[in-house]
């Protein structure tokens, strides 16, 4: 007996439409100012990962030392601040959602 194996079907997630760079600067404005606190905290984490890098590659190795855990302890630091609001529209949402459903903008 010989079976005929259909092969698999694929199905494309939809794409999500990107934001402007005006509609990013928006939304930072929109933010608490807790929540403006995190996203700069978020930067600065980076940039000192980054310094602590550049002194891996210039061989002053203390930059490495200080820089890296630095950034990483201040990327860490703050994780999430719930306000119940969209971040991009100030519509309100439900505790457990991820997704605004009147803008359909991601929260933190």
């Amino acid at each position: 007996m010989t079976e005929s194996v259909s092969p698999p079907v694929t199905v494309k997630a939809r794409k999500a439409p990107r934001m402007t760079y005006k509609q990013e600067i928006q939304t930072i404005k929109n933010l608490p100012r807790a929540g403006r606190l995190i996203v700069i905290m978020k930067i600065t984490g980076v940039f000192l990962v980054a310094i602590g890098l550049e002194g891996i590659v210039t061989g002053m190795y203390w930059l490495t030392l200080a820089f890296i855990p630095l950034g990483v302890f201040v990327s860490m630091l703050p994780i999430r601040i719930k306000t119940g609001v969209c971040i991009a529209c100030r519509s309100p949402l439900e505790p457990s959602q991820a997704i605004c459903p009147k803008c359909g903008a991601p929260q933190m």
